[in-house]
């Protein structure tokens, strides 16, 4: 792979481990497995040998290690340039390596075909003229294998090797103009004759029980996984296996998990909290140390992290260090800080991680002595709002750590976490680290800002029980069950309702016109923002709130735009110009209109591109689960809109 090609945060996503990237020069590749990051090239050796200081990639977040069950993560690495004549820097000339694939490519002049090897870099011009051009089909399969197209098993061909395939290809969007032949194979013959590409990307249907033209054909998957190497195949798959172009979205779905640095609020010694903070700087022993703390040996655990901290000039009495890591690796201690409250019935691992976020951020945090990466100061919620916004807070810096643990082809895993770290363990390496302390992750580190805001439960309840008549007709049961299938929105365990489903659609749909308002009042680009949600309709802790906020590694930064947007005397008129803006699509009354769903599971109801929806990287759900009828209600009905109150009357109208 070239130089400077991809970003580092691109290798979370949308670039990461298993996916195909086209280079500049129109080559597509496989970004490698982790075993092959953090290593450079050694000549004495002559092979790839592990880098000198690998720990200074190391990012340490103890919520998300112990969501995702791994003790570390790693920073993909930088690349460094040994400039002539100047010493070399640490950890000088890595890559993060990638395989070429397809490996079959095509003349473009005869047509021939022809399939190199994953690591050939460059191809010899053929002498005939015309160039050598990579196919643009491949094939996979649900269990996130990634194989070449079965041209010969297509057509039948029983030629030994490679055979002398032939690809007629003139970039149609017809597959029936797509055809392969053998011209070594007898005359007469099914190989001969050849077979166009038909129905070949079409995926089978459980529901109907239909089959995809491989399994008709009995050809199957081999399991082969590229961005693994040469020979690392899965015999016996039993998936069906499935065509596919290259540049189709569906082929790669990155899960990706991020949290947010929080603090210990329950931390009373001030040194303590101190220290946690130095600690926390050196992070590259901290997957150690924790592995050390889980196996119940805590006297190696402070001895490792005390060493750390005298290199630095810090001596502290190990009583100190220990009290520090205890809050560092005990994350129940900021799921329920003082004064918040428990939730009555239970919730998933998932909830609970973002239900700390929520318990943290609605306080006042600034002591950036103590807590160096978060800083929430509360401002005053403008009167225009106060009858439906409770909090308003300025998020003015942020620590959000971004792990990628893994990828899904065709369709989305329902339940990606329930197999953690195996799963992501398998997939991502050729040969799975065997020890807790070996197991990493690749993840970022980047630092932002952001706005947080907390409806007032007392007018979500009002609003819910005036509107019971048109909740129920709008939200039938099974656009209810459509939205709880969908794990990212995180449904109740105990079960969805039409309480939790008003909630979620309301503060959710709020979070995207909000953000369509943000950008053209604070410069950010729409892709440079992000929503994070927390939604409960528990009985003893509810939720309704969320946070805007921006965490980019590229010249977006942390500019501080954001956050002034948040201060009294600007935040309503933003808001009241937001709702404006909403209450009326290109597409109404269409977009408003109740026809049982829209979206790619029907999971949306007055949502479309012309009004609410965001990039996909902007929104936690992938653009699901939005309705902004309830903010603002529709064109026929805007009494019942949770914020309708706030359009002005030439914007309150009836089209019935």
């Amino acid at each position: 792979m070239g130089y400077k090609q991809i970003r580092i945060n691109q290798l979370i996503a949308p670039f990461g481990p298993g996916s195909l990237y086209t280079d500049r020069r129109g080559v597509p590749h496989v970004v490698a497995g982790l075993d092959h990051w953090h290593k450079q090239w050694d000549e004495s050796l002559g092979r790839m040998s592990p880098c000198k200081d690998p720990t200074e990639f190391e990012i340490f977040e103890p919520r998300l290690s112990a969501l995702l069950r791994v003790d570390r993560f790693c920073c993909p690495p930088d690349h460094r340039y040994v400039s002539k004549n100047d010493s070399a820097p640490p950890n000088a000339n890595l890559f993060v390596p990638a395989l070429r694939f397809p490996r079959w490519y095509r003349h473009t002049k005869t047509g021939e075909m022809r399939r190199f090897n994953l690591h050939t870099v460059r191809l010899t011009p053929p002498e005939d003229g015309g160039r050598w051009q990579p196919v643009r089909f491949i094939a996979v399969c649900n269990a996130g294998h990634l194989c070449e197209f079965p041209w010969k098993e297509w057509i039948g061909c029983q030629c030994e090797g490679d055979g002398s395939l032939y690809l007629t290809d003139r970039g149609g969007s017809e597959l029936t103009s797509v055809r392969i032949e053998c011209r070594t194979c007898p005359d007469g013959s099914p190989g001969r004759t050849g077979r166009n590409l038909a129905n070949t990307t079409i995926k089978p249907d459980r529901a109907t029980n239909s089959q995809s033209a491989f399994q008709r054909a009995g050809i199957t998957c081999p399991g082969e996984r590229p961005w693994l190497g040469e020979g690392a195949a899965e015999p016996d798959c039993g998936q069906p296996l499935v065509g596919a172009l290259i540049n189709q979205i569906n082929l790669y779905f990155p899960r990706t998990m991020s949290a947010i640095s929080l603090p210990d609020l329950q931390i009373q010694d001030e040194n303590v909290a101190w220290l946690r903070g130095e600690i926390e700087q050196d992070s590259g022993a901290l997957g150690v140390a924790k592995t050390l703390w889980n196996m119940e040996n805590r006297s190696g655990a402070i001895a490792l992290v005390r060493d750390g901290l005298n290199k630095r000039g810090i001596a502290y009495d190990p009583e100190l260090v220990e009290a520090a890591l205890e809050s560092l690796f005990n994350t129940e201690a900021t799921e329920l800080p003082p004064g918040a409250s428990a939730p009555a019935d239970p919730e998933s691992e998932l909830h609970s991680f973002r239900r700390a976020e929520y318990n943290i951020l609605r306080n006042e945090i600034d002591d950036a002595e103590t807590v160096p990466d978060l800083r929430v100061i509360p401002v005053s919620v403008p009167d225009v709002l106060s009858e439906w916004v409770q909090k308003v807070n300025l998020v003015e810096r942020l620590r959000e750590t971004r792990a990628f643990y893994g990828f899904d082809r065709l369709d989305g895993s329902p339940n990606p976490l329930d197999e953690m770290p195996e799963s992501a363990m398998h997939q991502l390496f050729r040969t799975p680290p065997t020890l807790p302390q070996e197991r990493w992750l690749p993840a970022v580190k980047v630092f932002g800002e952001g706005i947080y805001l907390e409806l007032s439960e007392d007018r979500i309840a009002t609003w819910q029980s005036e509107n019971t008549v048109w909740l129920e007709k709008r939200l039938d049961d099974g656009f209810i069950t459509r939205l709880a299938s969908i794990y990212q929105v995180l449904p109740p365990i105990i079960g969805a309702n039409r309480v939790w489903a008003s909630r979620y659609l309301l503060v959710h749909s709020l979070a995207h016109i909000l953000i369509n308002q943000l950008v053209f009042e604070c410069g950010y680009s729409t892709a440079s923002l992000r929503e994070r949600l927390y939604i409960s309709a528990d009985r003893d802790a509810p939720m309704a709130a969320l946070l805007v906020y921006t965490a980019a590694g590229d010249s977006d930064g942390t500019l501080g735009g954001l956050v002034r947007l948040a201060r009294p005397e600007l935040f309503g008129s933003i808001m009241q110009r937001a709702i404006g803006r909403a209450s009326w699509c290109s597409a109404d009354p269409v977009c408003s209109e109740h026809l049982g769903g829209q979206g790619s599971k029907l999971a949306n109801l007055a949502a479309c591109h012309a009004c609410t929806l965001l990039p996909e990287t902007s929104c936690e759900t992938i653009n699901h689960g939005l309705d902004r009828a309830m903010v603002v209600g529709t064109p026929y009905n805007r009494e019942c809109g949770f914020m309708s109150s706030l359009l002005t009357e030439s914007e309150i109208y009836s089209l019935a």
